[in-house]
């Protein structure tokens, strides 16, 4: 107990530092002059509006004990609850958070004749009902069925009908102003917001899907248009800015090479129903950042002409923050600092100095920092620390 009441002050006092070199030349950018420092809602408004903010935001997905337990008088053995969660953001002072809930409990889960293996903080299909293409087009014609006949509020995730990792929202309102008072001052991202495809592609398995997609593509674009087609009118219910004023809208379309499907393909099924869902945000006055893994420059072009507000996460690797900024200077850009070898084998030294390279490269504002993915299990927590830390010293903006 007593270590973990020292490592919580050396935090505190190393918070105090960073305020204090942020006062004079430790900053690398301009101080805004504001009176009153702004909470997170309005860091995050003025952000995903360019305008000036005191300190470059910050937007996470946690899912690491050893960060966690730093924070809370328990040790967390990927058994974290909400309240240790939220007291994670608060004392990292993390504006915006997605997947924001308790550990999942280890199980094996059935939905829709799919076996899923969840674990602490992920899920994955272990077994399906189908074994050949004829199989998978019997499920999905059954899927269209069951997803017109759902409930209106009901949202179909990458999971199944369902939240994903353990979030519940029966009620969406009411559950949202539960969750934001668990979380506060931090604010929750609206339910990260299904197009539809990653629906299908994760439900038959990518070489079923393709063989199908030979086969009949027409049962494929029946059932994504069913699922976007809930999704839209499940926005149109419960969209509410004073919920939340940013969604992620998610689909996996590339790899680190390139674009999983065709480009042709992508714009004449995926493209124009992505554009569909970010006018139904927007007609509610929400920003939204879309979310897919890998390179995607060869489909950026396309992803500005559905309109989206942003993208995240911006794997260095795959399309940087650096490349977006030059070439697309309107999109807010929400991540960046990567998890895949810096966060879990780099120095905090090292870490800084990603951090300060992407303030130095988003100083006109637009950033919200985080990592290229999530804060997960292999990040080191000291590293974690280091990003968030680092936000605070070097984080003052302008967007002039």
């Amino acid at each position: 107990m007593m270590c973990r009441k020292i490592r919580r002050m050396h935090l505190f006092f190393s918070r105090k530092m960073s305020m204090q070199l942020n006062s004079g030349h430790g900053s690398l950018l301009r101080r805004v002059d504001m009176a009153v420092k702004l909470s997170p809602l309005e860091r995050i408004q003025r952000t995903l509006n360019f305008q000036d903010v005191d300190f470059v935001a910050a937007g996470e997905i946690i899912q690491n004990s050893g960060l966690i337990d730093r924070f809370v008088d328990r040790e967390v053995r990927n058994d974290w609850t909400l309240e240790e969660l939220a007291s994670t953001y608060r004392e990292l002072e993390i504006d915006v958070g997605m997947l924001m809930a308790s550990a999942s409990t280890p199980r094996i889960e059935k939905r829709h004749g799919i076996t899923y293996q969840v674990s602490y903080w992920s899920e994955w299909v272990t077994d399906r009902p189908f074994d050949d293409v004829k199989g998978l087009k019997r499920f999905l014609e059954n899927l269209i069925v069951e997803v017109k006949g759902s409930r209106p509020d009901e949202i179909w995730s990458y999971a199944g009908k369902g939240g994903i990792l353990g979030q519940g929202f029966d009620d969406y309102g009411k559950y949202f102003a539960y969750l934001k008072k668990k979380i506060s001052p931090a604010i929750p991202c609206h339910i990260e917001s299904p197009i539809g495809l990653d629906v299908i592609y994760n439900m038959a398995g990518w070489e079923l899907y393709s063989y199908l997609l030979a086969d009949d593509p027409g049962i494929i674009s029946e059932t994504f248009e069913a699922l976007n087609e809930h999704e839209v009118n499940r926005v149109h219910l419960i969209a509410d800015s004073d919920i939340s004023p940013l969604v992620i809208v998610y689909c996996d379309i590339a790899s680190k090479h390139d674009v999983i499907l065709s480009p042709l393909y992508l714009r004449a099924e995926f493209f124009p129903r992505l554009k569909r869902l970010v006018e139904a945000w927007h007609e509610h006055g929400i920003k939204v950042i879309f979310h897919s893994e890998g390179n995607l420059k060869k489909v950026m072009d396309d992803l500005i002409t559905c309109g989206i507000d942003g993208i995240n996460p911006l794997e260095p690797e795959n399309i940087s923050l650096e490349y977006v900024r030059k070439n697309y200077p309107k999109l807010v850009l929400w991540g960046g600092i990567d998890d895949k070898t810096l966060l879990p084998f780099g120095t905090e030294d090292q870490v800084e100095e990603a951090v300060k390279s992407a303030i130095e490269v988003c100083s006109n504002g637009g950033l919200i920092l985080g990592a290229s993915g999530e804060i997960h299990p292999e990040v080191k927590p000291e590293n974690a620390v280091a990003l968030f830390r680092a936000a605070k010293k070097y984080g003052c903006m302008n967007s002039s």
